[in-house]
């Protein structure tokens, strides 16, 4: 054997034995395989806009070696599934808790991504004391604060329940999140998140917070081409809070951005609900399916049969809001396709100047072609015992657009608004109808 020969062979045995190759070899389910190349320098931890219209900060250990963005990555795949339970516990005045499967968050930059990631044990964060500014968050296979070519997320949640919770605590964030993409910039978006296990979210006192599910959801995404959004619930997912707070539920929906084309598809069979007493100023809302502010071609398909439930107590200054389906703030083309069956409540006692909004399938703000298909069955109900109240349920009408407009809208089930103890109520209920502007002669209602 030559000597350029016996080289080679030395550099291949010694490559077998170093600790990368036995790494890779061992590799088994419950674990990541990540693979990622850095390239760049450190950067600075960046923050991120989210839905509910705060921002969130990206730690520094969140990124690659403790503070390095992971850069110059040509094709970033990603796959783990988590089947082990995990505890997390802070008894003091702050803290961060955080589990991510197969997730990249913090400055990736990469030409495409594809992330996979699974949960299918119990996950409990518990912060204790008065706790302040602290962040718990659980993701599986979700993109947030990153630029990225073609992205693909798939991330599922299902079997153990995840629970998160805080006592004594003020401007605190939980987050769960389920193959979403917040914050980022892409050409094109393909989202895919199950909740298919029990979700609760408690604060026990405080202000300033914010309870958050993302499901599939694309929010405050720069995509010149085109964004598909899908989500589905089959779990009962609740949020609890004593206090002052936003508490938001999304579910394959789009926000935000200004792609081309724009698809939601979303389902919910668990069961919903949204909890909060003592708030002042804080907002209910659950999106499902629906698309708000994306300005391109916009197109939903929605289905709901489980049970929803907003309830506010002893509250003032506080909104209530339910979309399914729905459309706002699009440019060219709205088309909405949605069916619910399942009961729909929202309820405020002892509340002063409150707001509920139930919209299904309608379109607000848009121009172009528009075309709403909605059937409803299930009964809706509104009330509230107090001060001023204002109650709205918009269902497959059209309001404030402009164009070509075709309804087709079928209600059969018991629609209910209730103002007790007040000297100001209003309340609204449209369906299959158009209101504001729009071009003359171009209405078609097929109801």
């Amino acid at each position: 054997m030559t000597p350029s020969r016996l080289k080679l062979l030395f550099v291949l045995l010694g490559l077998a034995s170093s600790p990368l190759h036995a790494q890779l070899a061992t590799l088994k389910d419950g674990s990541s395989n990540t693979l990622v190349i850095s390239e760049q320098p450190a950067q600075r931890p960046i923050t991120v806009p989210i839905g509910d219209g705060s921002v969130r900060s990206i730690s520094p250990g969140l990124t690659n070696n403790g503070g390095s963005s992971l850069t110059g990555i040509n094709n970033l795949t990603t796959r783990g599934s988590l089947t082990g339970n995990v505890q997390q516990s802070v008894d003091g005045a702050t803290g961060n808790q955080a589990v991510s499967v197969a997730g990249a968050e913090g400055g990736v930059n990469a030409n495409n991504a594809s992330l996979t990631g699974s949960i299918s044990a119990g996950v409990t964060q518990t912060i204790g004391g008065a706790s302040r500014g602290s962040q718990q968050r659980v993701g599986a296979g979700s993109l947030v604060g990153s630029n990225v070519g073609r992205v693909e997320t798939r991330g599922e949640i299902s079997g153990a329940p995840i629970v998160q919770s805080t006592t004594g605590s003020s401007f605190n964030r939980q987050l769960i999140e389920a193959g979403s993409v917040t914050g980022s910039q892409a050409s094109s978006v393909v989202t895919r998140g199950e909740i298919r296990g029990g979700v609760t979210q408690v604060q026990s006192s405080g202000s300033g917070a914010v309870q958050s599910l993302t499901v599939g959801t694309v929010s405050n995404v720069d995509a010149a081409g085109s964004v598909l959004a899908r989500g589905t619930v089959t779990g009962a997912v609740n949020q609890i809070s004593n206090g002052n707070l936003n508490q938001t539920i999304e579910v394959g929906s789009v926000r935000g951005g200004s792609p081309l084309e724009v698809r939601s598809d979303a389902s919910v069979q668990g069961s919903i609900s949204q909890s909060a007493a003592g708030s002042a100023g804080g907002g209910q809302d659950i999106q499902v399916g629906s698309i708000i502010n994306s300005r391109g071609n916009a197109a939903t398909k929605a289905t709901v049969i489980g049970n929803t439930l907003q309830n506010q107590e002893n509250s003032q200054n506080v909104q209530q809001k339910l979309s399914v389906g729905t459309v706002d703030g699009s440019r060219v083309q709205a088309v909405t396709e949605v069916a619910t069956s399942g009961n729909v409540n929202q309820t405020a006692r002892n509340a002063n100047n409150s707001v509920q909004n139930i919209a299904i399938g309608s379109v607000e703000n848009t121009g172009g072609v528009i075309s709403t298909r909605a059937l409803v069955t299930g009964n809706l109900n509104q009330s509230v015992d107090g001060g001023r109240a204002n109650q709205t349920i918009n269902l497959g009408s059209v309001r404030n657009s402009n164009g070509n407009i075709t309804t087709d809208v079928v209600v059969t089930g018991r629609v209910s608004q209730s103002v007790l103890g007040s000297n100001d109520g209003n309340q609204r209920v449209l369906v299959g109808g158009v209101e504001g502007a729009q071009q003359a002669g171009s209405v078609v209602n097929d109801q």
